[in-house]
């Protein structure tokens, strides 16, 4: 069985005590795409640039802190609220990066001595297992380095930069919270969210000519919104209007405004909603 004290070595590296993944805001560079058990491939970059943020959760199935982790459920637990089909923002994915390329699908269904447990049954998100795991792993460490520690958890926010998450953090909304002081989260304009008494999806993003507010009220409700450039200068608005129970959408004209990242400000009610959108002729 490998042994947590990280004496083996593969590929080039060597896993160690002491960790040698690169300092807190960092950029990501070049391309990272990663494929899952499903054949599902993952590009990193297409993510980044629709405005979401990717987690990684590099981890070893014969690693007991990493085994641990994975049983707090947290990282599931943020997928299903906050993944491609989560049950609030949509604005995340998880992913769990095995970085043994020794490690076979065997030892992640918790057979055999080179495993902690059944890694994959009760988790939704994705679990890649890849037979060289370098090229990801590189753009985390240290460059020139030859040795890492696991369990290692990062978040690539929006704009490239990533940062590690502590696992000591193991619920969900101190997780929310963390991702939000690195990446200035916000609800995702290309999203659709579920809130009380309606339900909102800002699209396409990237807008060209244009972009459109769709909003299904349960009951009929005064909405506004402000779209603000960067320097905080309101660009375009609708002002209190009476919008009638069911689907309605709300077109915003982008096609006289410069490239860039601009924020919605919606109003329902008294409920206000932060989205950004990016626009891109």
């Amino acid at each position: 069985m490998k042994k947590l004290l990280f004496s083996m070595a593969f590929l080039g590296f060597a896993f160690t005590s002491q960790a040698q993944w690169q300092a807190d805001g960092s950029t990501l560079s070049g391309t990272l795409t990663m494929t899952d058990l499903n054949s599902n491939s993952i590009d990193a970059f297409t993510l980044l640039n629709q405005g979401k943020h990717l987690i990684i959760d590099f981890s070893a199935t014969w690693c007991g802190p990493c085994w641990n982790y994975h049983q707090t459920k947290v990282l599931d637990n943020y997928y299903v609220k906050n993944g491609p089909n989560g049950t609030y923002i949509k604005d995340a994915q998880v992913v769990l990066y095995e970085t043994d390329p020794n490690t076979t699908l065997a030892a992640l269904q918790g057979i055999g001595g080179s495993t902690q447990g059944d890694w994959i049954t009760g988790t939704s998100h994705p679990i890649c297992n890849p037979s060289s795991s370098s090229a990801v792993l590189q753009k985390f460490l240290v460059p020139g380095t030859t040795s890492f520690g696991v369990p290692a958890v990062f978040v690539v926010c929006n704009d490239k930069k990533f940062y590690k998450i502590s696992t000591t953090i193991i619920t969900e909304p101190s997780l929310r919270s963390y991702i939000a002081g690195k990446c200035g989260l916000g609800p995702l304009s290309n999203s659709e969210v579920i809130d009380l008494g309606f339900t909102y999806d800002i699209f396409p993003n990237p807008a060209n000519d244009q972009a459109i507010i769709r909003l299904n009220l349960e009951n009929s409700n005064t909405v506004s919104y402000a779209l603000k450039n960067s320097l905080g200068q309101t660009v375009v608005e609708f002002n209190n209007q009476q919008i009638q129970t069911g689907l309605n959408e709300l077109k915003i004209n982008t096609s006289n405004l410069s490239n860039g990242l601009y924020f919605v400000n919606l109003s329902v009610g008294q409920r206000n909603i932060n989205a950004r959108i990016v626009v891109a002729h």
